[in-house]
């Protein structure tokens, strides 16, 4: 707990750090002076005068700010040269571009670094999309999806891997989508609803890659434990009937409920049998023998002219992603309930820290692109609100009255507090859920 939140606040720090020092750099290059460069608000916790300038570490490390003269729109401008006000519309709206694009230039700076180190991945994802199961009682098969069937393009935009297929479902949660198959040479469009909560890969919705049996782990203490089986094991038969994979056998053990099991498994190419008994896992509300499955694993590493290529061609999949999913938001096909906020940010940068530097670094670059897309948006408050401002400016030719510009900053501030209540609660109830 303690490693997530220090984890956390380190990553957040040095992205508002990042995002900051852009607005920084461009204002002293035009001419303006900087009063203060802080990370962080609230009350200043260390701070040091360099110049005209004071930087602090503030209390509150979900932030931080530079503080320009003239910038603030509720004081009256002195019309000094070093004031932001007073510099032409092109030198505000660098000064205010810079940050957002010092985040989203990190963002494709990094990721292909995280093509460079190299990464554990299931070996799954980089196989073609051919479904290995479909789930009863499923989206997918209510859909029509069926054993077999190769994923060739969903909502018309081809994928030739399962990570491209995952990804592209995961952009569409609570949308209906298109999905062409290939079912024994012959094309199929299956239209899917696909979940609200789509946080587990395609499994959410009931068709998945083809898995074998194969014990990966047995839990201490557990039945299939006191029966004797081991990692390794491949289970081919439950109550005489040939189990072809996990899924299969996942299934079967369901349906059985507390019924005895007859489990037929190989081991050193010898077969044996046992008597299994499943339990109830109330907290997962499953069936279980205490066993988990063995994932195929392998480590992807690249040179440096692949990489960036690679990072590239990620962080753009990633910018359409983001786009996409503000679309549904606008557009009213996606929920906010769809949404998280910093407690699943911390969650998942604790995660990625445990996994390894390279995931870690993966999540700092999706949430600095995610940092610096967001802070465009056309709200007030944001970057996005003052070049909304600018906007209004170069079509009026003047500026906006300072108290429409005030009045357009307190909606904008109650906006993002509504909103940062909003996916708080989000990441409570998935908490609590």
């Amino acid at each position: 707990m303690i490693q997530t939140i220090v984890v956390f606040i380190a990553v957040l720090g040095f992205l508002i750090f990042v995002h900051e020092l852009g607005h920084f750099l461009v204002a002293r290059w035009v001419g303006v002076r900087v009063l203060r460069f802080s990370l962080g608000f609230g009350p200043k916790i260390y701070g040091k005068t360099v110049g005209h300038t004071e930087y602090m570490v503030s209390a509150i490390p979900l932030g931080g700010y530079v503080k320009m003269a003239g910038d603030d729109p509720s004081q009256e401008s002195t019309k000094g040269p070093e004031e932001f006000s007073s510099r032409t519309l092109g030198e505000r709206t660098r000064i205010v571009l810079a940050g957002p694009l010092m985040n989203i230039l990190i963002a494709f700076l990094l990721m292909p670094l995280v093509f460079m180190l190299g990464t554990h991945a299931p070996a799954f994802l980089a196989q073609p999309p051919v479904v290995g199961w479909v789930q009863d009682d499923s989206p997918a098969r209510t859909a029509g999806f069926a054993i077999g069937d190769r994923i060739e393009a969903i909502d018309d935009r081809a994928v030739a891997t399962w990570e491209e297929a995952v990804t592209r479902l995961a952009s569409r949660p609570e949308a209906t989508v298109e999905i062409v198959v290939d079912r024994a040479g012959e094309r199929r469009t299956l239209s899917l609803v696909v979940p609200a909560q789509f946080d587990d890969g395609a499994g959410s919705l009931g068709f998945l890659p083809d898995k074998p049996a194969i014990v990966g782990a047995v839990s201490p203490g557990k039945p299939a434990a006191v029966a004797g089986l081991k990692p390794g094991d491949e289970i081919v038969a439950l109550n005489g009937e040939p189990i072809l994979n996990w899924y299969q056998m996942s299934d079967a053990i369901q349906r059985a409920g507390a019924n005895p099991l007859t489990v037929t498994y190989r081991r050193d190419g010898a077969e044996a049998s046992v008597a299994i008994t499943p339990v109830r896992d109330e907290a997962a509300k499953r069936w279980m023998i205490g066993i988990g499955g063995k994932e195929s694993m392998v480590f992807r590493q690249y040179g440096v002219v692949e990489s960036v290529g690679l990072g590239v061609k990620k962080m753009w999949e990633l910018t359409r992603l983001t786009f996409d999913v503000l679309g549904q938001l606008f557009t009213g096909n996606l929920s906010i309930k769809a949404l998280g906020g910093p407690i699943m940010i911390a969650q998942v940068t604790g995660e990625a820290a445990d996994s390894g530097f390279s995931d870690l670094v993966r999540l700092v670059a999706f949430i600095s692109l995610q940092l610096g897309i967001m802070n465009l948006l056309p709200i007030p408050v944001l970057d996005g609100g003052w070049l909304l401002f600018f906007l209004i400016e170069a079509v009026i030719g003047h500026p906006l009255n300072r108290r429409g510009q005030e009045i357009a900053q307190t909606v904008g501030f109650v906006l993002l507090i509504t909103l940062a209540l909003v996916v708080s609660y989000n990441d409570i109830m998935r908490i609590i859920g």
